[in-house]
């Protein structure tokens, strides 16, 4: 998160929770969302979309569907 502030992003939404983080920012007409989880061993697994903010709707269930099938499973 910090990088992105760094590199011009304007973070508008962050949720930081011990076992997860999510962010999402605005640049240049462009949306970032970050979901980060942790997983066993101490390491993690992101995604992160970069979309068009005239394209906030139609890609707002999919960013949906992305959080919700990531999660830890196992070790």
């Amino acid at each position: 998160m910090v990088e992105d502030e760094k590199a011009g992003w304007k973070v508008t939404y962050r949720r930081v929770k011990p076992a997860w983080a999510s962010y999402s920012g605005l640049r240049d007409g462009q949306i970032r969302y970050v979901r980060v989880i942790a997983i066993c061993n101490d390491r993690a697994a992101l995604f992160t979309m970069n979309y068009s903010r005239s394209e906030k709707i139609p890609y707002d269930p999919v960013v949906v569907r992305m959080v919700r099938s990531l999660r830890a499973e196992g070790c």
